[in-house]
């Protein structure tokens, strides 16, 4: 269904004339209405006007392009920057120009689209894993050692629709084992991970438990977006020098688009600097989202995710009954997703509620009592 939903910032929408909680967004720190980001936007438009013009390929691309890909390259620690309009159009360029027809792609069942896509325009072999299991993961690159191929892991390192981890250590020692490589996808880690937001793979380097060298054998991409937790919009991939010249030249989705707008990278830069600034933004979301998962499942309520994950799905499994909760919530001034099949399995139809560090302690408080009063009321019924 197609309506107007006005975003008013602090965590909050207007829809049809009435102010409401929005717990939909993924805009996980506020980022698309922070002063000092819209500022930087409105600056940049003034010098250089709105839009890239063309392929950035033909007319090249501003010193704002130029300043986001040099804030990215730092922010990432990698060699390079290709900046895309979305993450979607990253994902599916930076599979399908690497991949080739006679490797072997090994996907995760639960990941988004654009990686799908991705792995089905490269028409390479395509298996598919489990990440809660990964014997079927081991027993296929096993059965795959006979054939002198490339072998690709794919995978989203947080999983935008249960809130889970990808199990990144284990993947790169299998990666390390079978000779193969990772593509990871950090749209929804970016800038909720990491001491500074640098994603789940930059927080297993600060811990030690991935070292710069494997991380550079292993991951030769990592695949991200502006349009989450830096509130802005398009896509990146960061990699060392020569594969980022290699898409530079390969990747349809970057060759044949109008490069990405002013207003998208300077505002991407600046969010890069107010998470590095004030990385207390980071750790507030992580545990808020801690405590606001709790207080759920002790009322009885069946939620997924990692603990510390912001992506707060609370499975109802019936899809008519998800529905109603999510209208029942939005009459009672709180915006949350309601996500059915296809979107996600069978039998798993659920709320998709998502924490922003802007939230006020009252806005979750009154969340969480709808949420009870409903289950209570459902209880009454039965």
């Amino acid at each position: 269904m197609r309506r107007v939903v006005e975003p008013l910032g602090q965590g909050r929408c207007r829809i049809e004339g009435r102010e409401l909680w929005d717990f939909s967004s993924n805009d996980y720190h506020g980022f698309s209405h922070n002063p000092a980001i819209q500022s930087t936007a409105i600056q940049a438009i003034e010098q250089y006007g709105v839009g890239a013009r063309a392929s950035v390929l033909i007319s090249g691309w501003t010193p704002a392009h130029q300043d986001l890909s040099d804030a990215l390259r730092n922010f990432e620690a990698v060699g390079d920057i290709l900046l895309c309009s979305s993450g979607y159009a990253a994902c599916q360029g930076a599979i399908a120009s690497l991949v080739q027809e006679e490797d072997i792609l090994f996907c995760d069942r639960l990941n988004h689209a654009c990686l799908i896509d991705g792995c089905r325009l490269s028409k390479a072999k395509l298996r598919v894993y489990r990440h809660e299991d990964l014997t079927t993961l081991r027993r296929e690159l096993t059965k795959s050692q006979s054939e002198k191929v490339r072998r690709w892991i794919v995978t989203e390192t947080v999983f935008g629709m249960d809130g889970t981890l990808t199990p990144l250590v284990e993947l790169v020692q299998l990666a390390e084992e079978f000779d193969a490589y990772l593509i990871c996808d950090e749209a929804h880690s970016t800038g909720v991970y990491g001491s500074s937001g640098q994603g789940l793979i930059g927080q297993f380097r600060e811990q030690g438990e991935l070292t710069d060298e494997l991380i550079e054998r292993r991951i030769p991409v990592r695949i991200g977006t502006f349009s989450k937790a830096l509130g802005s919009q398009g896509g990146f991939v960061a990699g060392a020098a020569e594969t980022i010249r290699l898409l530079w030249n390969t990747s349809r989705p970057l060759m044949f688009s109008t490069g990405l707008s002013i207003a998208a990278c300077a505002a991407a830069t600046a969010a890069i600097k107010q998470l590095q600034a004030h990385p207390q933004h980071i750790s507030k979301l992580r545990n808020q989202s801690r405590e606001f998962r709790l207080n759920l499942k002790n009322s009885g309520f069946e939620v997924l995710g990692q603990e510390n994950s912001p992506i707060i799905p609370v499975v109802l499994q019936n899809e008519e009954k998800t529905m109603e909760w999510a209208k029942e919530l939005e009459s009672r001034g709180l915006l949350v997703g309601a996500i059915r099949p296809p979107t996600v399995p069978q039998g798993t139809a659920r709320l998709r509620i998502t924490l922003s560090s802007i939230h006020p302690e009252k806005s979750t408080d009154k969340l969480i009592k709808a949420l009870q009063d409903l289950q209570e009321s459902s209880v009454e019924k039965i």
